[in-house]
């Protein structure tokens, strides 16, 4: 199971972005602000007798803002909320609980590291700044028509 909606909910956090968080491309004519993150892997940490149940999983966040002031006080309070994230348990959101995923993660630890220099995109007017988010967590139960499949 992929945190990836752990990740969207932390950042969902920042009032402004509640709602606008998608992945690997913002919507089609989306107003700033607003953030999508694109994966860039996802694996399983193994000891001499197996799986350690540690995952990890990257992604490539991008905040894209009006104004370049904007953008470094949403930055700030994006970095803030995923630096938050440690400890936390997860649940699957409803939408995917209605297709039959479920289940819920532990984030054990988070890395956000600013990975280029901000960006003015002058074909839009927008700023905009990028992440590179490491996320260590443990899948805690998986759910398939109420049964425990994995934890």
């Amino acid at each position: 199971m992929s945190p990836e909606f752990a990740l969207a909910a932390a950042v969902e956090t920042v009032p402004v972005l509640r709602g606008r968080v998608t992945s690997m491309q913002p919507r089609k004519d989306a107003a700033a602000p607003f953030a999508f993150y694109i994966p860039t892997a996802d694996s399983e940490e193994s000891a001499l007798d197996g799986p350690a149940d540690l995952q990890h999983f990257s992604a490539t966040l991008h905040i894209v803002a009006a104004t370049f002031r904007h953008l470094q006080l949403l930055a700030a309070k994006v970095k803030q909320a995923v630096t938050d994230m440690r400890g936390e348990i997860y649940r699957t959101p409803a939408e995917d609980e209605a297709v039959g995923l479920k289940g819920s993660v532990l984030v054990e630890y988070t890395e956000i590291e600013q990975s280029s220099p901000d960006l003015y995109e002058a074909n839009v007017g927008y700023y905009r700044r990028m992440y590179a988010i490491r996320l260590d967590y443990q899948t805690i139960d998986v759910y398939e028509d109420e049964e425990v499949i994995s934890g």
